[in-house]
C-alpha cells in the first residue's frame, strides 16, 4: 500500500485525508496541537459552542454538490448572512455591504449621491483604496472601509493592498435584499452542536495521527519529515502549513495577518438584532468584529457567548493581499517536487474558504 504523508491536521489536512484513504494510501498525519480540524473546530466555553471566527459554508449555487459531500458527513442548515457595522462618524450601525436604501438615512446624504453620481472607472484601480473610492465615492469608503482595513491588514496606508477581489461581500453597494452573497451563494451550518467534530474524526477514521509534533526537519525532495528523533517518510507529501515553511523561507518569508479572541459570556439570552449574525467595527476601536455564536450553532441557553476579534501577528490566518507576496508564494508552489502538493489557505497562499479546499481536494485525488 502507498503511504501518504500529511503536514497538518486541521480542516484542509483532514479533508485530504479522506480523498487520500478512497485512493488507497495509508495516510500518516503530523499535527502540531492535540486536536483535529484547526480554526474550524468546536470548542466549548462553559457550555457555549464556538469556533475561532465563525466558520458557516459558503456553497456557490452552481456547485451544490457540495452541499452534497458535506451532507455524507453532517446534517446541514441552511442560513442567511447578515452583517451590520458600526461607523463611529454616524454614531450609528448600517447594514454591510453597504445599500442604497439606508444611504437616505445618513446625514450627508446629499454629499454621497454625488459622489456616487460622478464614480470613477473601478476597472483602472490599482489598489484597494482606489476600488472602494471608485465603486462607492470617498464619504462610503471614509466610513465603512478605511479604518477597517487597515485594522485588519495592520497597515497605516490602504494603497499598500493591491490585491483586493476578496473585499466585498457579494457587491460593493447593494440594493434589493440586504443578506450577504444572496443572489450566488447558500450559506449552511451543521445542526450538530459540535459543528464540524464529527466531519474530522470521519474523514481521518483509520489514519496514523501523530499529535502535539512539531516536524524539525522537512526534505521536500525525498518526501519526508523528522520528527521525535526519526524519520516519517510518505510515497507522496501532501502540505497544509504555510509553503514558504516546507522551503525553509528560501525565497522569503511570507508575510501573514491573525486573530486574536476575547470570549465574553452575557447575561442576556441574545444581543445581536434579527436577521444579523455578525457585528463590525469600521472606526477607531481596537477590535474587528463581535460574533454572538449560539445564531450560528443553535445552542439554546438564557444567556450568550460572544467573541471579541482582534487584529494580531500572533498566528498566521490570511494572506497578505499584496502583489509581490502573491508573487512569491506562486514561485514557492512552482517549485514544489514530483509528489509534493501544498494546499489549504496557508499551503496556497489564497483566502480559500471550506468550500474551495473541498474542490481542490477532489481535483487533487483525480489527479493520483
Amino acid at each position: 500500500m502507498k503511504k501518504a504523508l500529511v503536514l497538518g491536521g486541521g480542516f484542509a489536512g483532514c479533508t485530504i485525508s479522506y480523498f487520500l484513504k478512497q485512493k488507497g494510501f495509508e495516510v500518516t498525519i503530523i499535527e502540531a496541537t492535540e486536536y483535529l480540524g484547526g480554526g474550524c473546530r468546536t470548542f466549548f466555553y462553559h457550555g457555549h459552542p464556538y469556533t475561532y471566527g465563525p466558520r458557516h459554508l459558503i456553497i456557490n449555487k452552481e456547485k451544490m454538490f457540495l452541499w452534497d459531500y458535506f451532507s455524507r458527513f453532517l446534517t446541514l442548515r441552511q442560513i442567511h448572512h447578515h452583517t451590520m457595522t458600526f461607523v463611529g462618524q454616524d454614531n450609528r450601525f448600517y447594514t454591510f455591504p453597504i445599500h442604497v436604501d439606508e444611504i437616505e438615512d445618513m446625514p450627508d446624504k446629499d454629499n454621497i449621491n454625488e459622489e456616487l453620481k460622478n464614480r470613477g472607472d473601478v476597472a483602472s484601480a490599482k489598489n484597494l483604496e482606489d476600488y472602494w473610492i471608485n465603486s462607492v465615492g470617498e464619504i462610503l469608503y471614509n466610513k465603512f472601509v478605511k479604518d477597517y482595513n487597515k485594522k485588519m491588514w495592520i497597515t497605516d496606508d490602504n494603497r499598500s493592498l493591491d490585491e483586493f477581489a476578496f473585499s466585498p461581500k457579494g457587491v460593493p453597494l447593494k440594493t434589493g435584499s440586504k443578506e450577504c452573497f444572496a443572489e450566488t451563494m447558500v450559506l449552511a451550518y451543521p445542526t450538530e452542536l459540535d459543528g464540524y467534530n464529527s466531519y474530522f474524526d470521519k474523514c481521518t477514521e483509520g489514519c496514523n495521527i501523530i499529535p502535539k509534533t512539531f516536524v524539525e526537519k522537512i526534505d521536500i525532495e525525498r518526501k519526508r519529515v523528522f520528527v521525535n528523533d526519526t524519520w516519517i517518510e510518505g510515497d507522496i507529501m501532501v502540505s497544509t502549513v504555510p509553503v514558504d515553511l516546507l522551503f525553509g523561507y528560501r525565497y522569503g518569508p511570507l508575510k501573514f495577518v491573525g486573530k486574536e479572541f476575547l470570549k465574553i459570556i452575557l447575561p442576556v439570552e441574545k444581543i445581536t438584532p434579527e436577521p444579523y449574525y455578525f457585528i463590525h467595527y469600521a472606526s477607531d476601536e481596537p477590535f474587528l468584529r463581535v460574533v454572538e455564536y449560539k445564531l450560528l450553532t443553535g445552542y439554546k441557553s438564557s444567556d450568550t457567548l460572544i467573541l471579541v476579534e482582534f487584529p494580531s501577528m500572533k498566528n498566521k490566518l490570511y494572506p497578505y493581499p499584496v502583489k509581490s507576496e502573491i508573487e512569491k508564494a506562486q514561485r514557492y508552489l512552482n517549485s514544489l517536487p514530483q509528489d509534493v502538493y501544498s494546499i489549504g489557505r496557508l499551503g496556497k497562499y489564497h483566502y480559500n474558504g471550506m468550500c474551495d479546499v473541498v474542490e481542490d481536494c477532489m481535483k487533487l485525488q483525480d489527479r493520483l
